[in-house]
């Protein structure tokens, strides 16, 4: 993976994915605002936001998969973070779900990380990931915790 920092297309994706961190945190924020009905909005959007991007980061490997580089075995774990996201919403309290989208992106980033260290996935990529897993750990685990309004 000859990618250097200068690339255009290395600069787009870091500035996608920062400002993917955007909803994580105003939602966080919004939690804090006093206003009970914005808690509730950020309080939902924040947990569905946080499972589709979970599906983004599994998704990842369902298209470096098709390069045919590595092992098809990568499409089952490329799903599962989907399936992370959805049964967190689908199953759980709101709240609680929030918790276990926290863990799940600590589990697809050790995955990442594992894939990093074999050179699946290049190192750019995993600079960044260190940073946005951060952020939307903090933000959901932010949102989860905030005291209840009203």
């Amino acid at each position: 993976m000859n990618e250097t920092n200068s690339d255009p297309y290395i600069h787009m994706a870091k500035l996608m994915g920062f400002g993917g961190l955007v909803p994580f945190v105003g939602c966080a924020v919004l939690m804090y605002s006093g206003s009970p009905s914005a808690s509730i909005v950020a309080l939902f959007a924040n947990a569905v936001y946080g499972a589709v991007i979970l599906s983004f980061v599994g998704a990842v490997h369902w298209g470096l998969t098709m390069r045919e580089d590595r092992s098809p075995y990568w499409y089952i774990w490329s799903v599962i973070p989907a399936i992370m996201g959805w049964l967190a919403i689908v199953l759980l309290d709101i709240k609680i779900s929030l918790l276990a989208l926290a863990i799940a992106f600590t589990l697809a980033w050790s995955v990442d990380r594992q894939a990093s260290l074999q050179g699946l996935i290049p190192a750019w990529y995993m600079q960044m990931r260190h940073i946005l897993t951060a952020g939307a750990t903090v933000s959901l685990l932010a949102t989860a915790f905030a005291p209840p309004v009203g």
